[in-house]
């Protein structure tokens, strides 16, 4: 098997949790013949409640955000119209794909990438689902507002799914509207800032006219998973310090791509879109042992997405992309 040197592909945290996230996992599976103890899960929705200054009743938890995305999108199939940006996180474009409801894409274009919700309002006359990631995948952009999200609110034939997936990141949230606004949905998970992407909890936050569609669907969480979730949320000061690393590598590659005269879009997320203008990039890094996710599909040739990595990963990108540059 081929060893990659530089894994820039998921959007995932490069560094391990803290030891005393990883021994309570280890210490977990000791326990792995039994079935989790609703107490272990009724604790960290409690944890997940104090941590967003929720109630624990506004917590729906899975075992991973793709899940609730999938169900959320299946139990409003039926709904007359789904919009989504164009690009979307790739979950939210399948599961909308699978739907029969009418599709709307709407364009985001560069370099801002700002959903334009300002004609949709009076537009939207009907049943409608609009499921938004803020800050978006691949962009890294907060594509709306406050005011932005409200003024989709106060239509009533919307219900709007927000997934904050990178808020850790771009400190940015809704999420004080839920109390306001009963159409109103916010999806979390703990796979990025956390560094918990191999354990896969994720968690919807809604108000109760939402969260009951949900009812009957719990799906079971892996002991292992929910122990660590709850250990990385009481020690959850790690967080800050990795944010504090991510968000200087990223400054390195940005200031990099600008020497390089390399289009590279400043992000509130621990990736960068970057525009090469370079055929069949991606496959040039892949076969320099390097990962890279090509976002050629929804733009133009040249168009990649780099997650930040370790700093001798984003050094090894970085000096390869200059040379593949100076051969062109």
């Amino acid at each position: 098997m081929i060893r990659m040197k530089a894994r820039l592909d998921k959007n995932e945290m490069p560094f391990l949790p803290p030891d005393v996230v990883l021994n309570s996992m280890k210490d977990s599976i000791t326990n792995l013949n039994r079935y989790t103890p609703q107490e272990e899960v009724d604790g960290l929705t409690h944890l997940l409640a104090e941590y967003n200054n929720i109630s624990p009743e506004a917590i729906f938890l899975s075992p991973g955000s793709d899940i609730i995305i999938k169900e959320f999108i299946f139990l409003h199939s039926t709904i007359d119209q789904i919009i989504i940006p164009d690009p979307a996180f790739i979950i939210i474009e399948n599961s909308v794909e699978k739907t029969p409801s009418s599709i709307l894409k709407v364009k985001l274009s560069a370099p801002n990438f700002h959903f334009p919700y300002d004609y949709l309002i009076s537009e939207i006359e009907k049943p409608t689902l609009i499921v938004l990631d803020n800050p978006n995948n691949p962009t890294g952009k907060l594509i709306i507002d406050k005011k932005g999200i409200e003024d989709l609110l106060n239509n009533d034939n919307i219900t709007l799914l927000i997934d904050e997936a990178y808020f850790e990141f771009s400190k940015y949230t809704v999420i004080d509207l839920i109390d306001t606004y009963p159409n109103l949905a916010i999806l979390r998970t703990l796979s990025k800032s956390f560094g918990l992407a191999g354990s896969g909890i994720g968690y919807l936050i809604a108000g109760e006219k939402l969260r009951k569609k949900f009812k009957g669907l719990e799906i079971m969480l892996p002991y292992p998973s929910v122990t660590a979730a709850s250990a990385a949320l009481i020690h959850r000061d790690y967080i800050e310090e990795y944010r504090d690393l991510i968000k200087r590598e990223k400054q390195k590659i940005l200031k990099k791509c600008d020497h390089l005269n390399i289009t590279a879009y400043p992000s509130s997320t621990n990736f960068v879109l970057i525009n090469t203008e370079i055929p069949d990039i991606a496959k040039s890094l892949a076969e320099r042992n390097i990962l890279v996710y090509d976002a050629s599909n929804y733009f133009t040739f040249g168009f990649i997405r780099v997650s930040i990595g370790l700093e001798k990963e984003n050094e090894y990108f970085l000096e390869t992309l200059e040379k593949i540059v100076q051969t062109q």
